[in-house]
């Protein structure tokens, strides 16, 4: 369990349902604005197909298509990320695309990204107090950046 998971289980009823219901209305914002980017993408495509391609139009609605298919690909990036431990999301998605670390369906390879940088992947904290002062996993991930640059 989570923090947050920990927290709300001591919480009275009354919290708890207060946060069900918070939760129950971004899912359900969430699911429409997914139906609404799914329905879109598919009038997009239909479109696509009546444009002769080597229109401008065509190649406009192309390039709108692959911009589409990155916010969508970033967009689950961004949902699977926390779940993954990685602790500097930003940092992940720009090794991920440098390496072009993408599955054929668009999901980033988590494991050949923990490779790469595992210092951006959350570790269970140790209790040496003073274990956590070296600036050595922020070296580590710039230096990870700045390799995937060069290999672009």
């Amino acid at each position: 369990m989570d923090e947050f998971e920990n927290w709300l289980e001591n919480q009275d009823e009354t919290v708890k349902m207060l946060i069900q219901e918070r939760f129950t209305r971004l899912e359900n914002t969430v699911k429409a604005t997914r139906q609404e980017r799914d329905t879109l993408s598919r009038e997009l495509k239909e479109l696509s197909k009546r444009v002769e391609a080597d229109s401008e139009a065509g190649r406009k609605l192309s390039e709108i298509q692959k911009q589409l298919e990155e916010a969508e690909k970033k967009v689950h990036f961004y949902q699977e990320v926390h779940k993954q431990g990685v602790s500097n999301s930003t940092a992940a998605y720009a090794l991920v695309t440098a390496f072009n670390l993408w599955d054929e369906s668009g999901n980033p390879d988590w494991k050949k990204l923990r490779e790469i940088a595992p210092e951006l992947f959350k570790t269970a904290l140790s209790s040496n107090a003073g274990s956590g002062t070296s600036s050595r996993l922020t070296e580590d991930a710039n230096q990870a950046i700045r390799q995937a640059l060069k290999h672009k």
